[in-house]
């Protein structure tokens, strides 16, 4: 059985055939001279283009690691996005009869590899009213002797909420009664608001593997680096995985890596992401004032995306696709996350290019009656 993944499909059909593309969740990238200096450009540009490290170079595993308290190289295998980092976990720890329980709205990859691996799938719904967090005792109920994993997303996508500490040692203490493997997909780890670092799951749970990557928060997804985190005993077993997948990760890229991961680097990335979202937010927040009682919205804490419900009379993705056709816009409808009634915004551009989206969004608004 296959599962289509209904949101990468779409974005990947029309996001580079519009004029306004505000389906993106991460930020707005720089350049290579703005990452490098002219010595390091110079290496770059003489460096052979070999395998590498299938595992990933030494230094930048080193620099990875020391994001994570507690953690070293032998915690890290490097890969080629945050997206094979997801279907490596789950290839290696779904079987069929095993039960997933995932959290809803999410990047919908793992639900989709789970299914295509055999288990079932259940869902702990994120709840709008207690702004975008789940309730415990709920997950409890849903947890069983076959359940397998339980799947996080923090923060979370599409809606920006954060975990917090307390909650990451009450889903750990779960998981751990139910010897269940926690998925922490951590991509917007570093793009808070309020410049807090979000608690890594990590640090709270020996059987947790953390997927991450340099797309989102770190805003450099043509690079396609990511990485695992976990004990290095499930590292191990994912990297034999990783032999069958890509082998390994572009040298260039892993270069590049190396430079953006250095501690005073990855502080200046991640404080340009807080400065831009900050701004967006409030930029985003102005524009929906100009539509009163027509939308809903929990500002997000982290990362580069709104996510907020409406009061049309029209389906997500069907309005969605007004808006590509008629507007030249691209945004995420809530049909991909099993949530119509609500809609994703990519915030994470330069202010001028969103504005100007958002007003052809008003636009097309207007057409439909609103």
């Amino acid at each position: 059985m296959f599962i289509e993944f209904e949101m990468e499909r779409f974005q990947s059909l029309y996001e580079n055939e519009v004029d306004y593309n505000l389906s993106d969740s991460g930020l707005h990238p720089l350049t290579i001279k703005d990452l490098l200096n002219e010595e390091e450009i110079n290496h770059f540009l003489n460096m052979e283009i070999g395998y590498g490290y299938t595992q990933g170079d030494p230094v930048l595993l080193n620099h990875v690691a020391q994001w994570y308290p507690g953690q070293c190289e032998n915690n890290v295998l490097i890969t080629n996005g945050s997206a094979e980092a997801n279907f490596i976990l789950a290839w290696s720890l779904i079987q069929p009869g095993d039960e997933v329980i995932m959290m809803l709205p999410n990047y919908m990859q793992v639900p989709g590899l789970a299914k295509i691996f055999g288990a079932s799938v259940k869902y702990i719904h994120l709840k709008e009213e207690l702004g975008w967090h789940f309730d415990m005792d709920e997950l409890q109920s849903l947890l069983t002797n076959k359940t397998k994993l339980i799947s996080i997303c923090n923060p979370s996508n599409p809606t920006g909420a954060v975990m917090s500490a307390e909650e990451l040692k009450q889903l750990a203490a779960l998981a751990r009664e139910y010897d269940a493997y926690i998925h922490s997909d951590e991509v917007y780890r570093g793009s808070e608001l309020n410049g807090n670092e979000t608690y890594s799951c990590i640090e709270f749970y020996e059987k947790a593997i953390v997927t991450c990557g340099l797309s989102k928060s770190f805003a450099h997804p043509g690079l396609r680096m990511g990485w695992l985190v976990a004990d290095e005993s499930i590292i191990k077993d994912l990297w034999s995985r990783k032999d069958y997948s890509s082998i390994c990760a572009s040298v260039l890229s892993q270069y590049i890596a190396i430079k953006m991961m250095q501690p005073n680097t990855r502080k200046k990335i991640h404080a340009r992401a807080t400065s831009m979202l900050s701004t967006n937010v409030e930029l985003f927040q102005n524009w929906l004032n100009t539509h009163p009682d027509l939308f809903s919205f929990v500002p997000p804490k982290a990362g580069g995306m709104a996510f907020v419900g409406y009061k049309m009379d029209i389906n997500s993705t069907k309005f969605a696709n007004l808006l590509r056709t008629e507007q030249s816009v691209l945004i995420v409808p809530g049909d991909c996350y099993g949530m119509d009634g609500y809609l994703r915004f990519g915030i994470g551009s330069p202010s001028d290019y969103l504005s100007t989206g958002l007003n052809l969004v008003s636009q097309g608004i207007k057409n439909i009656g609103y």
